[in-house]
């Protein structure tokens, strides 16, 4: 399967994956939450790390393809 993630998304996945795994871990929701927030965590942690994600593959979405910057010379003219 090919990378379907880009680099902010990766950072913005991480990130929440370790905000909602440190929040299970400490159970600052009832027990069946914390379990929610855990394997949603993972999910985000492991799709960050991997730039892989199956829901974006199943929707046909990619974040990694980056758009070519605006140039504000034209080289089509020869000058």
């Amino acid at each position: 399967m090919a990378r379907n993630v880009g680099p902010e998304d990766r950072v913005v996945r991480i990130v929440v994956g370790i905000v909602l795994a440190v929040l299970a871990y400490l159970r600052v929701l009832p027990p069946a939450a914390s379990i929610v927030m855990a394997v949603v965590g993972a999910y985000l942690l492991i799709t960050g790390i991997f730039a892989r994600c199956i829901f974006y593959r199943l929707v046909d979405v990619d974040t990694s393809i980056q758009e070519q910057p605006y140039s504000t010379t034209d080289d089509r003219a020869g000058l």
